[in-house]
């Protein structure tokens, strides 16, 4: 059963994963009796399910902590910072508060989406379909990152977020 939960989720989750499947069989099994049909078909969805939500607890949580969009005011947190560091959150503070709203003019609310998802999170296109609650397929994210990635290769849109144009 670890296998798959690891299948489902990285190695690092594989444990919160595996415990809350387990506890899901232990409810069902202790509220409505036995499983009707194979044991393992039934483990393996709700492996995936656990999963699946585990992985938007944590998207919901690095949300929290890397801000994205309109949240670039939460930059503004200090705990133990030299005044270097200071300097520079306070550049980066103010190159995405310029950029961001630039960039959600230029894509659609999809490509806006997974594109900070993408080069933000580092996600990878099943994640972006799980997180953005399983409504935009992993080939339609590929296909709205493709599209986002074109549009900042044209020179006209470089030149409005104020990017150097790109050498042939």
């Amino acid at each position: 059963m670890r296998r798959i939960a690891r299948a489902y989720a990285t190695a690092e989750h594989e444990n919160p994963v595996f415990v809350a499947a387990t506890a899901g069989l232990l409810a069902k099994l202790e509220n409505s009796g036995p499983v009707e049909g194979n044991v393992l078909t039934y483990m393996h969805k709700i492996l995936r399910n656990e999963a699946g939500a585990h992985r938007k607890k944590i998207a919901e949580q690095q949300q929290r902590v890397y801000p994205v969009g309109d949240d670039v005011h939460l930059l503004d947190t200090v705990d133990s910072v030299t005044p270097e560091d200071l300097v520079a959150l306070k550049e980066i503070k103010e190159s995405l508060k310029e950029k961001l709203p630039l960039l959600r003019k230029e894509f659609s609310a999809q490509q806006y989406k997974v594109f900070l998802l993408t080069e933000a999170e580092g996600m990878n296109s099943y994640e972006i379909s799980e997180v953005l609650g399983g409504t935009v397929s992993p080939g339609a994210v590929r296909q709205s990152l493709l599209a986002a990635r074109q549009k900042l290769k044209r020179p006209a849109v470089r030149a409005r977020l104020g990017v150097s144009p790109l050498t042939e």
